[in-house]
């Protein structure tokens, strides 16, 4: 059994329900300055619908709540290189700074989308409780406040209760049967729940909406690979790279079609490729380490630098993720080390959950008995 994981976008934030201000203009002459302090940092949108612009188009329109990345700035414009677009930063407020603003604002004047903008930032932050008391409250205000609804489901998702995710997202589709955003979360919640009947419909829903909308693309493929449809899934995966060229998850999701196929040299092209596009990320130095070690075919394996990369995803993850312990189990094993191999599958075990710890158990054995772990 392959040890990939699927990756799903992330469930993405919703715009409020109100009207957008216009940008007006873009840089009039493209002056980058990347020794600004507010280059690397963290911005969150928060003006519905802000405009990241070129000289010639408008590139993307943010949602509320999404969080870019600073890359070089212009003056009062910020350079967003996911989206090849200038924000305008009055649309936008620091990632760090956000709570303290958003409390400030609400000490002035109590509205429902003061509370939402708040909630957003304490989401965003990882402070779930405070995020839904604060979109529960901007929804007592407003009831008919999808961005709430969807935002309030999406920390339903991100702790596990799908359902209530599933409720929330439902509720925000009633109001706006046609944002593409929620569809797309509410797939995720389908997918979660294994429902892929229902997932698709919503995926296509969105892309029917927004054809080219990368996480949308993404997760139609993890439905197509769950349904062991690998040809439409590669089609989906590859229409996402091609509109978001550095799109990790779309990248390590193709690999694992690829392996499914068992074109490893392009499964291997593809983990290689968001290695460098995202080198502090430990999923493709996992992904690939675990596919040197464990691949059927000789040619295809290479324990050195299975050993290597396996090392890396822990060092990334600081020997505290139960799966990549088991990488750096299994890549010890294929090079022989049989003791270090045993102490390791030992803690991934302790550390791993439930529903996982009789896979390991096999590993487990198989070092035991000093033999290599095939996949």
């Amino acid at each position: 059994m392959s040890r990939f994981t699927f990756l799903v976008a992330p469930v993405l934030l919703c715009c409020l329900v109100c009207t957008s201000s216009a940008v007006n203009g873009q840089p009039a002459k493209v002056a980058p300055n990347v020794r600004d302090p507010r280059v690397g940092t963290r911005v969150i949108i928060t003006t519905a619908g802000a405009e990241l612009r070129t000289p010639k188009s408008t590139v993307w329109k943010g949602y509320v709540g999404e969080v870019f990345i600073v890359s070089l700035t212009n003056g009062e414009w910020l350079w967003i290189a996911e989206k090849g677009g200038w924000l305008w930063e009055k649309d936008a407020v620091p990632f760090d700074t956000a709570i303290t603003t958003f409390t400030r604002r609400l000490d002035q004047q109590k509205t429902a989308q003061k509370f939402h903008l708040r909630g957003v930032a304490y989401l965003s932050s990882r402070e779930y409780e405070k995020a839904v008391a604060d979109f529960t409250e901007s929804l007592r205000l407003e009831p008919r406040n999808a961005g709430a609804l969807n935002n309030r489901g999406q920390v339903s998702y991100l702790k596990g209760d799908f359902k209530a995710a599933l409720k929330d997202f439902s509720s925000a589709i009633a109001i706006e049967a046609k944002n593409p955003l929620v569809l797309n979360n509410r797939a995720l919640a389908y997918i979660a729940l294994d429902d892929s009947e229902n997932a698709m419909k919503d995926l296509h829903a969105a892309l029917n909406l927004v054809p080219d909308y990368p996480e949308a693309l993404n997760n139609r493929g993890v439905v197509h690979l769950q349904l062991k449809q690998l040809d439409e899934a590669i089609a989906d995966f590859t229409q996402a790279v091609k509109i978001h060229p550095q799109y990790i998850d779309a990248l390590q999701n193709r690999a694992f079609a690829w392996v499914d196929k068992n074109d490893y040299a392009k499964a291997i092209a593809d983990l290689e490729s968001a290695m460098m596009f995202s080198p502090n990320s430990y999923e493709a130095a996992n992904d690939l380490a675990w596919l040197l070690a464990t691949a059927p075919e000789d040619s295809v394996r290479n324990k050195e630098r299975a050993l290597t990369l396996a090392k890396q995803a822990c060092a990334i993850t600081e020997y505290k993720q139960w799966n990549t312990l088991d990488t750096l189990a299994v890549a010890f094993a294929e090079n022989g080390q049989f003791a270090e191999a045993k102490t390791w599958i030992g803690t991934a075990i302790a550390l791993a959950p439930d529903e996982e710890k009789k896979r390991l158990q096999v590993h487990l054995d198989l070092v035991l008995a000093e033999k290599p772990v095939r996949d």
